[in-house]
């Protein structure tokens, strides 16, 4: 009984991160606002919109992205310096990151607004 007990209090954890990955969930151990933050901050970036944070198994996180960049801003540089803090800062290796000329007249899109 007690053996029973241990592993079903074991397994809960395995089966909730299992249906994480499964689901494509938001992995718990990234902060998507932490994340959003740091994209803004980056040199050149003038807007951050369509972030999305899944796991692709228990310990690989995936990233997606579009950075909207001043004008004449390197867009190289950039794209190096945001792959290189996802890698360092959160350990992401999948990331996918569009970078796009700012744009004003986007004020109204409703997936460029930064979360709650």
């Amino acid at each position: 009984m007690i053996f029973s007990v241990i592993v079903l209090c074991t397994t809960i954890y395995i089966v909730r991160d299992a249906m994480v990955v499964l689901l494509e969930g938001s992995p718990t151990s990234i902060n998507f606002r932490s994340v959003f933050d740091s994209l803004e901050q980056i040199d050149g970036v003038q807007k951050v919109h369509n972030l999305r944070i899944w796991s692709l198994t228990l310990n690989k996180i995936a990233i997606s992205v579009h950075l909207e960049i001043i004008p004449g801003a390197n867009a190289q540089r950039i794209l190096k310096q945001t792959t290189k803090m996802l890698r360092d800062r959160y350990s992401v290796r999948e990331s996918t990151v569009q970078i796009e000329g700012y744009n004003p007249e986007k004020q109204d899109c409703h997936q460029c607004l930064p979360p709650a």
